[in-house]
């Protein structure tokens, strides 16, 4: 693995230190997804993040590392240790950190009580020069009714993932950096990456001080071997050493891979729709299909048009919660998944309800199936509903029932009933 990085101009550079609070981290209790949302938020706003530490409950450890985060960085973000049980001491570890007491603020009171419920009060225990930060709920577009709480250049987030997300991105103007914008490319490599080694090496040497080149290979992708990533402050150098590469790589190893095909599926479908054209339909079954998807055809883009004609009467005529999508893992039916989820994204952008799909469960399910279909739902955040217990509970409201075939069509029942809302 080779890595660089670019080098900033002392005076725009922003940066941080992120420390994540919690025994259930260090014991693998409980997996931290605060980390990578709070690195990929962060750089998002131009912040560059230093270093990460996971530290357990305990109020010295927490106290030495935000006195020393609090040194090294412009901002410091704590996720975790905040609430009113016996092993929640972030509060009292700031505290400590900067020499203040703990004193009762009484907006932090007046919004407890707000809330509602008993045996929070702890909540309202804060550091004596706490700050307090009402952001903006990006879910309701009204303002947080409990707020985040910072001591000097620390702030305090909650360890709940949902929170931590809602809070970040209701406050990110607390930490945007607006004299600098960071942009990165990927290239995907089809090829071993100790072959490549001399390459990479010649580029980093090439373009040393200008951009950050990673290296990052991949033993369970089936599409391909190497991720590369380029990362800079300007996209001139980006482009200059994508050409550099391009021009070095071993011939036909870079892959036209599309890593976030189902973030992208409404704009790739409904352009495949209309295109028609012979163009390989990797955006469409990248990260679906469980191999490398090599469709092509002038008839293709005309064919997902009349399946999307479909779809979208379906949408037209039923809500979602009255639409069921068979699936089992294949690659007809997760194909169909792709273009429902494209529809969706497209005709019905403010219904947050999951999809539904229909997965009837074997006896002995293959383990890589079960495994693909999690992931698939991860993905496309259907709900998973499976065997005797799916056909009962939906039999009262699914009124059309769809799935996949060869002929990249629809079966529809006839039923009326209130569409979904586009």
């Amino acid at each position: 693995m080779a890595s660089g990085t670019s080098e900033l101009p002392q005076g725009r550079i922003v940066t941080a230190g992120i420390i994540i609070v919690g025994d259930e981290i260090l014991k693998g209790h409980t997996q931290d997804t605060n980390t990578y949302f709070l690195c990929r938020t962060l750089r998002s706003l131009g912040v560059q993040v230093c270093r990460v530490s996971v530290v357990p409950d305990e109020v010295n450890t927490i106290a030495a590392e935000v006195t020393s985060f609090s040194s090294q960085f412009t901002h410091v973000l704590t996720a975790g240790g905040i609430g009113p049980t016996h092993d929640d001491v972030t509060f009292e570890a700031v505290a400590q950190a900067f020499g203040e007491e703990l004193k009762t603020h009484p907006e932090l009171e007046a919004a407890i009580r707000a809330l509602g419920g008993e045996g929070r009060e702890k909540l309202s225990l804060v550091p004596s020069s706490a700050r307090l930060h009402y952001g903006t709920d990006p879910h309701t577009g009204r303002p947080f009714r409990f707020p985040l709480v910072s001591v000097r250049n620390v702030y305090l987030f909650p360890g709940i993932p949902e929170l931590l997300r809602r809070v970040l991105e209701g406050l990110k103007g607390l930490f945007q950096n607006t004299a600098v914008q960071f942009h990165s490319r990927e290239l995907y490599v089809a090829a071993d990456e100790a072959s490549i080694a001399p390459i990479l090496a010649e580029a980093q040497a090439h373009f040393q001080g200008k951009l950050g080149l990673g290296s990052y290979p991949d033993w369970g992708s089936n599409y391909y071997q190497v991720k590369l990533t380029l990362d800079s402050e300007e996209e001139g150098p980006l482009e200059e050493c994508l050409a550099y590469l391009t021009a070095r790589l071993p011939q036909g190893s870079l892959v036209p891979y599309v890593p976030n095909a189902v973030e992208q599926a409404s704009e790739a479908v409904y352009k495949l729709a209309k295109s028609g054209s012979t163009t390989r339909v990797t955006a469409l079954c990248t990260y679906l299909m469980p191999f490398p998807a090599n469709v092509a055809g002038s008839s293709l883009g005309k064919k997902v048009a009349s399946a999307l004609q479909i779809i979208e009467a379906a949408l037209a005529q039923y809500h979602l919660s009255q639409l069921c999508l068979g699936f089992n893992g294949g690659k007809d039916c997760t194909a169909l998944l792709h273009l429902y989820h494209a529809a969706v994204q497209r005709k019905c952008p403010d219904v947050p309800k999951p999809l539904q799909i229909l997965y009837i469960r074997s006896i002995s399910p293959f383990p890589e199936l079960e495994q693909f279909l999690q992931d698939t739902i991860k993905r496309t955040g259907p709900t998973e509903t499976s065997g005797t217990f799916c056909v009962s509970s939906l039999s009262h409201t699914v009124s059309c029932m769809t799935k996949g075939t060869r002929h990249w069509g629809v079966g529809r029942t006839q039923c009326r009933t209130q569409p979904c809302s586009a």
